[in-house]
């Protein structure tokens, strides 16, 4: 099979899932929200733009509905991990999730006429949801990284014949092959470990947007866009090749 018909296929398969769906327009949104945010100096583009913004966003909502279940089912089954850190994080993390979800669902819908209600309630209430979930996300990340250093660390390492330096540099040249060593480790670990660190980084670049929300940071569009892209591109990249998620 040529290539092309290899990106044809991924393309189509990525296209029919709701969740590949999200994932692009979300990339799209905060895309447009770091162009819109640059582009500040000439208003009629930027009213154009953020209106695109909105309603990639609004799209968004509309194809998370109901979503919610899936997050409290993908609960139930994350209760039988065996690891009680994993099952825990990952557990109350799809809870917080679902609920975050649940609350969105309000606000699109007001957003929509159909309901009305307090928006920056349910926003901020929302959004503490959505911190919950990537606060534990985090946790479970740091916890993964820290075992997969352990069993890194404990692998044998092959010993270095000593060599006998007669210019007194023996101490030094010990220190730049230990930096070079961890250095190695670290390369290591994150090539053996990609969906581990990439959902690090996913998250890390996610938090400031509920913390903003909240009124716990004050991250400028430009910033929320850069790290919204980021974020999303993560997100794209693990549904187009799923050996790139972190499972359960």
């Amino acid at each position: 099979m040529s290539k092309s018909t290899d990106i044809i296929t991924g393309i189509i398969k990525f296209g029919s899932q709701t969740n590949g769906r999200d994932k692009f327009f979300r990339l799209v949104q905060y895309s447009v929200k770091l162009i819109w945010w640059n582009l500040k100096n000439k208003n009629e583009l930027v009213e154009k733009l953020k209106k695109l913004e909105s309603s990639m966003s609004m799209t968004r909502k509309l194809l998370r509905l109901g979503k919610s279940l899936d997050f409290i089912q993908a609960a139930l089954k994350s209760l039988h991990i065996s690891d009680d850190v994993i099952r825990w994080t990952v557990t109350l993390s799809k809870i917080s999730q679902s609920i975050f979800l649940l609350f969105d669902h309000i606000i699109y819908f007001h957003n929509l006429g159909v309901i009305k209600t307090d928006k920056a309630k349910w926003s901020k209430i929302s959004a503490q949801f959505w911190f919950f979930s990537l606060a534990l996300n985090l946790t479970r990340n740091f916890y993964d990284i820290t075992n997969i250093v352990k069993l890194e660390m404990a692998k044998p390492q092959k010993k270095e014949s000593e060599m006998q330096y007669g210019n007194g540099n023996r101490t030094e040249e010990k220190a730049k092959r230990n930096n070079s060593d961890a250095f190695s480790l670290v390369i290591k670990c994150v090539c053996d470990n990609k969906s581990v660190f990439l959902d690090l980084v996913k998250n890390a670049s996610d938090l400031v947007l509920p913390l903003n929300t909240l009124g716990k940071v004050d991250a400028s569009s430009g910033v929320q866009g850069f790290l919204g892209v980021i974020s999303s591109a993560i997100g794209v990249a693990t549904v187009w090749n799923p050996n790139l998620k972190l499972v359960p």
